[in-house]
């Protein structure tokens, strides 16, 4: 599709274009209302609700705040039974000491 628009002013250039864009648009919002009714009637016929459809809402819940259970401990320092570690998040600073020193890991384990 070709159109001369070479004999159009400035003006009559803007108002082309700002009329393109609404048009533009009002397509894109009657392309969603589409959208929407052919992806509705594809649940209905499925006996489905759109949620389930399109897998929103399923599997497992967000748990609130981020609360985490506490972990029991793993790791114990030797020369002070006080320091213990679960074995999450960063290590702590006696036993990546230790660790630089040569130790090994699982001779802090708590039996």
């Amino acid at each position: 599709m070709s159109i001369d628009l070479n004999h159009l002013s400035i003006r009559e250039l803007e108002v082309l274009i700002e009329s393109a864009n609404a048009l533009i648009e009002t397509k894109r919002a009657e392309a969603r209302v589409n959208a929407k009714a052919e992806i509705e009637k594809i649940a209905a016929d499925a006996g489905v609700s759109v949620e389930e459809l399109l897998g929103l809402g399923t599997g497992k819940a967000k748990k609130a705040g981020g609360v985490k259970k506490p972990v029991a401990d793993k790791y114990r320092n030797p020369k002070d039974h006080t320091q213990t570690w679960s074995g999450r998040g960063k290590r702590p600073r006696w036993l990546q000491e230790i660790l630089d020193k040569g130790g090994k890991l699982e001779n802090f384990l708590i039996k």
